[in-house]
Parts: structure tokens; sequence; C-alpha cells
């Protein structure tokens, strides 16, 4: 019972949060959070680093998936080393994967992909679970319980990707069609809900060419499906249903991008069915598999307070933070925009800093945003 008012609760406030960022995110001010001088002009401007709320919305995405991670690892009695290592060893190969998958397959080394990182992770999770099951039987003289790992990794994985969505909508990438060239049931559908994102700097407007464009929320609805998923999963993994976790989340999230791909305009490889709808694919048929040939660990009964104690300590929260900011600054610095900046002095420069009211005013230029 407690569970699911904790699984309730959530639902309650991610609901409240995307219905105020879906519809704040698409503008143009939503795009940079802050801008980093880096060195001067001869015109006296300063050329900035930006960094971006994709960057920030990435990593609180990070930050909320390890969360859910050790929640339900903790709540099933898994040692909070063991899944700080397995966090550990994802994130070291999955973030790099990331860009450099995007690199070969679209050709941009800028940018990110979470579907390609996805499967590298969902390949090599089955190899880590075995290098920390021979260290629990060494160091606790017990086995790990495999599918509840699995199945607490794919929940966090698509609660993740969910939250992640919002970095999407802020830089206008993985942008849906139009509602000019969609089918007629999708130009129905969305006729009320769709996106019009505006700011030349959004990847939707310098890529696609449709700034100011009414177009389908692709972003949204996987945004809304995957947390959706990891709210059901989280629910089924709390009343000991590992394995129909497991499979819900990994084959729902994998199949749902393989269908919302074809909703999609942004390159994609340049391919009717992508690389990555064939990753997907692949991914979704390996995780039924191995939900039908493990164990289910159904024994196993999760406590949510083991969980939310294990969460709640000051170490545990230093890590999140550290896992949250390391992908802000991974993903958030943009390297595809520039910015300058100008400062300058306040009318009321003279009363504020106390000075001779007959001083000789320096030139003073008005502050210009990038």
């Amino acid at each position: 019972m407690d569970a699911d008012l904790f699984v309730l609760a959530l639902a309650v406030l991610f609901a409240l949060s995307y219905r105020i960022l879906f519809r704040v995110l698409p503008r143009e001010r939503w795009q940079f959070i802050a801008c980093l001088p880096l060195a001067k002009n001869r015109d006296g401007t300063w050329r900035t680093l930006n960094l971006t709320y994709y960057g920030l919305f990435t990593g609180l995405a990070g930050g909320f998936g390890v969360a859910a991670f050790v929640l339900l690892t903790a709540a099933s009695g898994v040692p909070l080393g063991i899944a700080l290592g397995l966090t550990a060893g994802i994130l070291a190969v999955c973030l790099p994967a990331a860009k450099l998958i995007a690199t070969v397959v679209e050709k941009n080394r800028h940018g990110f992909t979470v579907g390609g990182a996805s499967f590298v992770g969902i390949l090599l999770a089955p190899l880590l679970l075995w290098g920390a099951d021979e260290l629990s039987r060494q160091w606790w003289q017990e086995p790990l319980p495999v599918m509840p790992l699995l199945a607490a990794m794919t929940i966090a994985y698509v609660l993740g990707e969910g939250v992640g969505r919002l970095a999407c909508i802020s830089f206008g990438c993985c942008y849906g069609k139009s509602l000019e060239q969609a089918p007629a049931w999708a130009r129905r559908c969305f006729a009320g809900l769709h996106h019009v994102f505006h700011g030349f700097t959004k990847k939707i407007a310098f890529a696609g060419n449709m700034e100011a464009v009414r177009v389908i929320p692709i972003q949204a609805l996987t945004c809304v499906f995957y947390t959706l998923l990891a709210l059901a999963g989280m629910a089924l993994y709390f009343h000991g249903l590992y394995a129909i976790a497991f499979a819900l989340t990994l084959t729902g999230g994998q199949l749902w991008r393989v269908y919302s791909e074809f909703l999609r305009a942004d390159f994609r490889g340049g391919k009717r069915f992508t690389v990555y709808q064939t990753m997907a694919s692949l991914a979704a048929l390996y995780g039924l598999l191995i939900s039908a040939l493990l164990p289910g660990g159904d024994t196993i009964v999760p406590v949510l307070s083991a969980g939310l104690t294990t969460l709640w300590q000051p170490g545990m929260i230093l890590c999140l933070q550290l896992v949250t900011v390391g992908m802000f600054l991974f993903s958030g610095t943009s390297t595809i925009t520039t910015g300058e900046l100008r400062f300058g002095l306040a009318p009321d420069w003279r009363g504020q800093a106390g000075c001779d009211s007959e001083a000789e005013p320096p030139l003073a230029t008005p502050a210009r945003r990038p």
C-alpha cells in the first residue's frame, strides 16, 4: 500500500511538472541557462561558453535514473556498493557510446544518441551482472538477485529517458513531422496538442527549417509514455513481479522507439527504417528472451522504506549530485552555438557606488544576450 501511494505521488509530481515544461520549453529563451565569458574580443565584447537547458535536463535525467536504480535495488536487499559499481560501469561505457554512435550514424560529432547508448547498455548489462554476482559471492557469500537487478535497470533507464526528452524539447532536436505533412489521423489528434518552436539556434530551425511551424509533439509523447512505463514497472516491482516489470519496460520502451521514429522529421541516418529502429527491435527481442530464460526472483519481497533509507543518506545524495553535475557538464556545454556578451554600468551607477556626483561617467553599453 505504501509503495502504491509512493508511485501515485510520483505520477502527480511528474504530471504537474510536465504540464508546465511542455508549454515553456519550446520558447526561445529556454535554450541557454548561462553564458560564461572566456576571452575578450577587440570590440570589447566577450566570447562565451554557452551552458544549455539540454545539459540541465540530461543531468537531471541521469540523476533520476540513478536514484530510481538505487531505490529499487536497496529495497530488494542488493548491497549499495554493487548498485553503485553497476551504475558507474554502465555510465562509463554508455556516455561515450552516445556520442560515438551519433557521430557514426548521423555524421554529427556535436550530438548524442540515447537510442544507441541504451542499446549498448542493454547488451552490456548481463556481463556486468555476471561480474557483480561473482563479487557478491566472494565478498558476501550470497548470489545476487539477477532478475530484480535487470528490472531495476530497465525501470531506471525508461525513467531517465522519459525525463531526458525534456532536453530535446529545449534544444528542439528529435523533432516531429509538421502537421501539414503528417497523416490525417495525426493532424486530427494533434490539432490542439502540438509544439511550435521559436529561436534560430534551435535544431528544428537551423537543421529542419521549421521554426514557428506546428509539429507533432513527439518529444512530449515519448516523455509521457516512458515515464508511465517506468511508474508501471515500479509498481509491478514493489509487488514482486520482477520479470513482468522487466519485460514491460524494456520491450515497451524499445517498441515505442521503433514506432515513434516514423513520426519524426529529424535526420536519423537517411534510411526509412533507421539503424536505431534496428537496434531497438533487436533489444526488444533480447528482453523477451531474457525474461523467459532467467528465474523471476519472485521470492524476494521489496521493502520501500529500506530503499528510501539508503537513498536518503549524505553520501548517496552527494553521489547523485555528482552524477547530475557531471552529465550536465558533459552534455550541456554547447559546441554548436556561439555567444557574445557586452558589460556596462547601470544609469544610476553613481548612487549605487557612492561616487562623487560630478565624476566623469565612463562609457557604458547595455548588456547583450548571445
